[in-house]
């Protein structure tokens, strides 16, 4: 799978899943995860949308198989624009459909609004357009700041002590929470600790009224990360907006909902294109 240079020499890794005919002009989905994770947890959602869509999974700066990162200060918005497009250019796709999700749907929203010629549609799934007091103080399981929580426990250990706060139910089973604690727990911690300052400023607010493509938003119904209150400014921000609420609470909906999120996006770009997704 390709791995290339970020503007500033920083390594880039990106996963091509191409299930689509051969004799048929497929457009490209890039995928952009979330905090701490990789190209590698869309592995379930992936199949629903491989067999109509070239789909691109990133793994984000300093994260994956981008890695290692030669200086965590890098971690900025401008950054991960700079580095999407360079997937993008790099993987041939002038225009494409854009997903992201919780703070990758930050990402994507804000890329949206500097580019959006390049954007055909943008899916996001339990976006965190900026982030609430509730992330902040939360996501420190009690420590003093959210950062120092992570310093001292590592990052393995800070995903198991705060996996059933917001991302899973506890009833999920302990396979699944010590699979995604053991690979969100391979993210290198000074990354990590740079993506928290990221999460805890980011506001893509700013840019939501120069998104020009349709965007689709799925919401968990009561989350705490992805709230109403911002899925009312989104829609009342952005010109082609369409919220769906899951019927869950959580914000891992993409993990813990794949078909439902998976078909959604897959016939919202599906419909961009002019055609029906469907064997």
């Amino acid at each position: 799978m390709p791995l290339i240079k970020a503007r500033d020499g920083s390594p880039l890794h990106y996963a091509v899943h191409d299930h689509t005919d051969r004799w048929r002009q497929a457009s490209t989905i890039i995928l952009v995860h979330g905090f701490a994770r990789s190209g590698e947890f869309w592995f379930n959602m992936v199949p629903y949308l491989s067999r109509f869509f070239r789909v691109v999974c990133v793994d984000l700066r300093g994260l994956g198989k981008s890695a290692p990162l030669p200086d965590p200060k890098t971690v900025t918005i401008d950054a991960y624009i700079d580095d999407l497009l360079a997937v993008a250019d790099h993987a041939n796709a002038e225009t494409f459909h854009l997903v992201g999700e919780s703070i990758g749907g930050a990402i994507t929203l804000s890329f949206s609004g500097h580019h959006p010629d390049r954007v055909r549609t943008l899916s996001v799934i339990a976006p965190a357009i900026f982030a609430n007091d509730w992330i902040r103080s939360t996501y420190a399981v009690g420590y003093p700041t959210w950062e120092g929580a992570i310093r001292d426990l590592g990052v393995e250990g800070w995903t198991r002590k705060s996996n059933t706060l917001a991302r899973f139910p506890k009833e999920i089973g302990p396979a699944f929470l010590e699979w995604y604690a053991k690979e969100v727990g391979k993210a290198d911690l000074e990354v990590v600790c740079a993506m928290v300052n990221f999460a805890a400023t980011v506001d893509a607010r700013p840019l939501l009224s120069k998104i020009t493509a349709p965007v689709l938003a799925l919401y968990p119904d009561g989350g705490d990360i992805a709230t109403k209150e911002q899925s009312s400014i989104l829609t009342n921000s952005i010109a082609d907006a369409r919220v769906t609420y899951l019927q869950s609470p959580y914000q891992m909906l993409g993990l813990l909902h794949p078909a439902a999120c998976g078909e959604q996006i897959r016939n919202f770009a599906a419909l961009k294109d002019g055609f029906v997704a469907r064997e």
